[in-house]
């Protein structure tokens, strides 16, 4: 009897143990069979274009300044032209990109264009203080007076007189500069590691080409004055002679005058192959609703085009002198040359490769079919320029500040 019981208990444990198995794998397959319904789901629900748009607050870098000889002798307390040369202010870029993602596909395929330009027009009128160049003379003069001997007198005068303008030292400049950047994208990628960094993150690897052309214009004048030695004012002589008072004089005056104008017109033109990754991370909420996501991204690229400048500029000084004496002036009066440099035109003309490295990094909020992206990007180009003007100076072209993008996502 107690065998019997322990056949019926072995059965019954055995049923138990089948109906639990039985029940672990429908419930297995149940769980599977509605993972696949939801990612069915969120397939259908995923659009398949994204359209972005955005704008970026760069500066684009100048190029570098003409710098003729006689800035050398202006005065030290002036501010060389040389700094409101090549300096470009910010700028607003725009840019616009479409991005493809089949269904049931990792596979992204995209096209971009970034386009911005900068345009300054910058004067600057330093000059010398006047007071910080009285007049020196030498002390005793020594004169022949009506009496027939020699009397001793000095000038008097440590200041320019009232409605006598001082012949004070300044640089007149004014500077001309224009840039213009066009770099178009095509690339395909896959989406390498989903959930890499966390739920719902991302890691995209894509390759392409990349297209890029940048143009310069620039103008610059200068007229300055260096070299200041004396003052138009008046002097006067001691002791009285026989007009029984002090006698006024005009001081002589001696300057430097100089002139410049240069301008150039710089391109390059370049396409290559490109490799980019960008990923990002959710901080916090979820896809189904919204969430906001950390995203970063370098990309790099070899360029090869065709680097073209043309470049002119002329310069002048001259030396202006006038003498005046005790009664008369002296006939000595005018401007003596110094040199003149006529125009000079150079053209160059060269095949370079450019290689081209960037990154960002950003936070964005993202909806199931919207994203709103803020962040900094930064692009270097190497030796993409020639800033040289009578000979080739290789120069690199950067763009990088805050930018600010909105996607749509279109289609199921």
């Amino acid at each position: 009897m107690s065998e019997l019981i322990q056949k019926n208990d072995n059965r019954a444990t055995i049923r138990w143990k089948l109906m639990a198995s039985v029940s672990a794998a429908a419930l297995i397959a149940s769980s599977m069979a509605a993972s696949e319904v939801l990612a069915a789901d969120s397939d259908v629900s995923r659009p398949l274009i994204w359209i972005e748009l955005g704008a970026q607050m760069e500066r684009a870098s100048g190029d570098g300044p003409f710098t003729p000889e006689f800035y050398g002798s202006l005065d030290p307390s002036l501010s060389s032209p040389n700094k409101i040369q090549g300096e470009l202010p910010w700028a607003l870029g725009q840019e616009a990109k479409i991005s493809l993602q089949p269904q049931d596909s990792d596979w992204i395929f995209s096209a971009g264009i970034r386009y911005g330009r900068a345009k300054s027009k910058r004067s600057a009128q330093p000059q010398t203080n006047a007071a910080a160049h009285p007049f020196v003379y030498p002390s005793p003069h020594f004169y022949y007076s009506p009496g027939g001997a020699y009397q001793s007198y000095k000038w008097v005068c440590c200041k320019t007189v009232p409605g006598v303008p001082a012949k004070v030292g300044f640089a007149d400049t004014e500077s001309r500069h224009q840039e213009s950047h066009l770099i178009l994208d095509f690339q395909a990628g896959k989406d390498v590691g989903i959930g890499l960094f966390g739920r719902d993150s991302s890691s995209v690897v894509s390759a392409g080409v990349r297209f890029a052309q940048f143009t310069t214009r620039s103008e610059i004048d200068v007229k300055a004055r260096g070299d200041v030695l004396h003052y138009n004012g008046f002097a006067y002589a001691y002791p009285a002679f026989a007009s029984g008072f002090p006698q006024k004089y005009n001081a002589a005056t001696k300057f430097r005058a100089y002139s410049l104008t240069a301008g150039s017109a710089r391109s390059f033109n370049g396409i290559g192959p490109s490799l980019s990754w960008d990923a990002s991370a959710t901080l916090a909420g979820n896809s189904d609703t919204s969430e906001l996501t950390l995203d970063w991204g370098v990309n790099v690229a070899v360029l090869f085009g065709k680097q073209k400048t043309h470049t002119h500029h002329q310069s002048s000084g001259q030396q202006y002198y006038a003498k005046y004496g005790a009664y008369r002036p002296h006939p000595g009066r005018g401007y003596l040359s110094l040199y003149n440099h006529p125009r000079v035109d150079h053209t160059r003309s060269r095949n370079v490769t450019v290689p081209n490295i960037g990154g960002m990094a950003g936070l964005s909020i993202k909806f199931p079919d919207a994203k709103i992206s803020i962040g900094y990007r930064a692009d270097y180009f190497f030796g993409a320029m020639d800033s040289g003007w009578d000979t080739r100076k290789s120069a690199n072209r950067s763009f990088m500040g805050p930018f600010a993008s909105i996607s749509v996502g279109l289609g199921d």
